[in-house]
């Protein structure tokens, strides 16, 4: 399987309601990923419990992997 990352974008949500969100690890809701597998563009949406704050190309293309074995 050939997967490529094109884009990445970190979702932020506050946890109080009515509060202004801020970019920081506390108020992090999960990722969205747009990769090239086999040549076909896709994109996923990454939960905080399926992906951590901190992570680097290699782990996404390896979360991409497992939700696509598991799917």
């Amino acid at each position: 399987m050939d997967v490529i990352i094109k884009r990445s974008a970190i979702q932020f949500k506050n946890p109080t309601t009515g509060q202004p969100t801020r970019a920081v690890e506390e108020h992090y809701n999960g990722r969205r990923i747009v990769a090239d597998i086999n040549g076909e563009e896709r994109m996923f949406r990454l939960k905080k419990d399926e992906i951590p704050f901190i992570v680097d190309e290699d782990e996404m293309i390896e979360m991409i992997e497992k939700k696509l074995i598991n799917d």
